[in-house]
């Protein structure tokens, strides 16, 4: 099916006189960056929703502000221009991924050549702003380097000393849920100064996140609230195109103030508008259960070679959902397209920093056709001038600011997009089929002019049942507890930290009701369930994003990273080495030691070469199956990886104890357990697998946070509909 996406302009700043900034005279911006402003021939360069999450940040009555323009308008700047305008400023910024942080701190601060001139020089502010970028290597290092340091110290002198600090959401967790401690120190002086020392706090593309996150974020946002005074009203700025309307209802419960900037967009060009994206010729493509998104690429290979012809220097971005088939993909198309007409590159969790950098430079100065193959670490706030895009989809949000990638820059003569649909969400294209025709010509965003917009049919054809809600409902109240009784463990602490508990607890009761005192009883039941799986639940619930118990770390050819064991042995042969010799690689490589943490890694592997043909992993249990417990969370061990020609990675997890949730399935059908998945509407890159236990009974199979998932929802799986809850 084919459709034609319209052209999208977006509504510039009213100007002197009318501007939220204040300005009557003389514009700010035009003022202090004059470089910046001289691009337009406008009053104001900047777009209105920019000068009004200014206005909201800066004299607004709203405690969270929503930026939620359309990808590609400028949120970042509008995120960062408080403090460029206001240099005193502390604020910290979230990020999902370290490429993100990476991106934005040269974004903010420019490259070293000045090749790049970033937000502080071109508003003169380079001198006054300090930038800190802190992601979980680069702390473990500081931590490493200094005398008798720890991750409390290094994070509060961050904290007390810099104008901005760039990390990610994972570490504000714990920093908010007082999971970093020093002997010398309080527990609560990393968490009070996290709350009290800055003046905004930003979280950008948060949609990514599920409502596991959403419930983390709410306790964060409260301690936030009731740690301020209230001269000082907090301000958090979320800044994401497709915010989920159930998670600003849950703030709004929770009895914040909260207020939305939207950017103004047309469809066709008008006096104080300017273009943002230009019109794409969009297809669906629903993949062959038999094959993947490889043998789609392969059929249409011609049709991409001619598509980056036509350009003459063509550049297209190819995005999917695991590093195993992009590797798979790259290797293939090297060998397939002549280098010196289209130069295929990769960008993924495998490449560092430097091989981005090249390959960035690549796209903007090779003289031919450049195809980028990449992962979702190109997901959010990556920006790309491209004219061809091709990707998995998996959900709506990700669709959105996958498609938001393209035809963000003029200079091509057209713009074409495919969305592959995976073999396992068949209703996504049913539900396409039901709004779109094909050749249909349709606006990106809702205006006064539209009666459908893309927007909405995406989000109605991708979006998961409201029943996912079930998990705030199942553990919301639960983690919240979790936090407020880790707030303080001994008694001193506890009549200190009572006043701010009890004001915690007044607005976490109106969002989980009830519910939120009766699992304090709960909370304490879990600490003393003997099988240990009640601990595992909790380690689990105060954990941000989760952890995956089956971490490898990987030394591939001149790369160095970590990947889950389960994803990359189906692709890989491998040699298993010894620690030793993989960090004297990797430091060989610069990489610091302190990127490879052994409490997290289970195996040690040098990749001798990746395979075409996927070898068909599977996982065993030696347990006989009243031994184990389906419909319902408990820890599993003694599994075996199986189906990979090197016995010798076959028992690397047989001593671990992993938190798990198991249903019975067909033993006969190997594919039975994506049954699963369907039922449940599951992302195509949820984390289930095939487990047979030792009398050959088979399980789909999730892990930890993926467990809790299906804990919560687990009344709507037909064998499982009568057990009972593991938490009453």
């Amino acid at each position: 099916m084919k459709i034609l996406l319209k052209p999208l302009y977006s509504q510039l700043n009213s100007g002197l006189g009318h501007c939220p900034l204040g300005c009557t005279q003389q514009c700010r911006v035009r003022k202090q960056a004059p470089e910046f402003a001289s691009s337009l021939d406008a009053e104001c360069p900047l777009s209105s929703h920019q000068a009004q999450t200014y206005a909201e940040v800066m004299q607004g009555d709203a405690e969270i502000i929503f930026n939620t323009s359309s990808t590609g308008d400028g949120k970042s700047l509008a995120a960062t221009l408080p403090i460029l305008l206001n240099p005193s400023l502390r604020v910290i910024s979230l990020y999902p991924t370290i490429e993100l942080v990476a991106d934005q701190e040269r974004q903010i601060k420019g490259d070293s050549s000045k090749q790049l001139l970033g937000y502080c020089d071109r508003f003169n502010v380079a001198q006054q702003v300090r930038i800190d970028s802190l992601y979980g290597a680069e702390l473990a290092r500081r931590v490493a380097a200094a005398a008798k340091g720890n991750r409390f110290k290094e994070l509060l002198k961050a904290i007390r000393q810099q104008s901005i600090i760039l990390t990610n959401p994972d570490i504000f967790h714990l920093m908010a849920h007082f999971r970093y401690q020093d002997p010398a120190y309080s527990r609560a002086e990393l968490p009070i100064t996290l709350t009290r020392h800055l003046d905004l706090y930003i979280a950008d593309e948060f949609h990514i996140f599920g409502v596991h996150q959403e419930a983390a974020i709410l306790n964060c946002l409260l301690l936030i609230r009731y740690n301020r005074s209230k001269r000082r009203r907090m301000k958090f700025l979320f800044t994401s195109a497709t915010p989920k309307p159930s998670f600003i209802q849950t703030l709004k419960a929770a009895g914040f103030k909260v207020s939305q900037v939207a950017g103004n967009y047309l469809s066709e060009p008008a006096p104080g508008f300017r273009q943002i994206a230009q019109p794409v010729e969009l297809e669906f493509a629903l993949l062959n259960p038999e094959t993947d998104a490889l043998a789609w690429i392969t059929e249409q290979l011609e049709q991409i070679q001619a598509t980056l012809s036509q350009e003459g220097r063509g550049r297209g971005l190819i995005i999917l959902n695991s590093v195993a088939l992009v590797s798979r993909v790259v290797r293939l198309l090297q060998t397939l397209l002549p280098e010196n007409q289209v130069l295929v590159r990769e960008i993924s969790g495998r490449i560092d920093r430097q091989e981005r950098e090249k390959i960035q430079a690549e796209l903007a100065n090779a003289p031919q056709s450049v195809l980028i193959i990449a992962t979702s670490a190109v997901d959010v706030g990556v920006d790309f001038k491209i004219h061809l895009l091709i990707f998995e989809a998996s959900d709506s949000a990700t669709s959105i600011q996958r498609l938001g990638r393209l035809g963000r820059h003029a200079g091509f003569s057209c713009y074409k997009a495919f969305v592959l649909i995976p073999a396992r969400t068949p209703w996504v294209i049913a539900r396409l089929k039901d709004q779109l025709k094909d050749g249909q010509v349709i606006s990106r965003i809702r205006s006064q002019f539209d009666e459908l917009d893309f927007r909405t049919v995406i989000e109605e054809a991708f979006d998961p049942p409201k029943e996912f809600e079930q998990y705030r409902t199942c553990w919301g109240a639960l983690q919240a507890q979790g936090m407020l009784i880790n707030m303080s463990r001994s008694r001193s602490e506890a009549e200190i930290m009572q006043p701010l508990q009890e004001l915690l607890k007044a607005d976490l009761r109106q969002v989980y009701g009830e519910q939120l005192d009766k699992k304090r009883n709960h909370w304490f039941a879990l600490s003393n369930d003997p099988t240990g799986t009640g601990k595992a639940v909790q380690r689990e619930l105060l954990r941000f994003r989760g952890r995956s118990d089956l971490q490898a770390a990987v030394w591939d050819g001149s790369r160095f990273y970590h990947y889950d064991l389960l994803k990359l042995l189906p692709h890989v042969e491998v040699e298993v080495i010894d620690r030793d010799s993989f960090l004297n690689a990797a430091i060989q490589h610069n990489h610091a030691d302190t990127e490879f943490d052994d409490r997290y890694i289970q195996l040690y592997l040098k990749v001798v070469r990746w395979v075409d043909q996927r070898f068909s992993i599977s996982l065993e249990c030696n347990r006989s199956s009243e031994k184990l417990h389906p419909c319902t969370l408990s820890l599993i061990d003694r599994i075996s990886i199986t189906g990979h020609p090197q016995v010798e990675v076959s028992h690397c997890i047989k001593k671990q104890k992993l938190l798990a949730f198991l249903v019975e399935v067909d033993r006969h059908h190997q594919s039975s357990h994506w049954n699963i998945s369907n039922q449940l509407h599951l992302s195509p890159t949820f984390g289930l697998y095939r487990l047979i236990d030792g009398e050959g009974t088979a399980y789909a199979c999730a892990f930890n946070q993926d467990a809790l998932l299906l804990e919560a929802l687990k009344w709507r799986i037909k064998r499982c509909e009568k057990s009972k809850a593991f938490i009453f």
